[in-house]
């Protein structure tokens, strides 16, 4: 950088304060992954194995021989 102030810049490591040297955030593992993953195969389950087709129906009426 050619400015010495340009932009914001964290400070050097040993100038940091306490909360600046904490670990960082890591979204994961927070933990919700377990509740998510129950909801998912709560979902999945309920649905049919093998869904059919909206007009399913329809053509096996109109294209049948009565």
């Amino acid at each position: 950088m050619s400015a010495p102030q340009q932009g914001r810049q964290s400070p050097e490591p040993e100038n940091q304060s306490d909360a600046q040297k904490g670990q960082q955030a890591q979204p994961n593992q927070q933990g919700g992954e377990t509740q998510t993953q129950e909801k998912s195969d709560d979902q999945k389950s309920a649905l049919p194995s093998n869904p059919t087709h909206i007009l399913e129906k329809h053509s096996e009426e109109t294209t049948s021989k009565k």
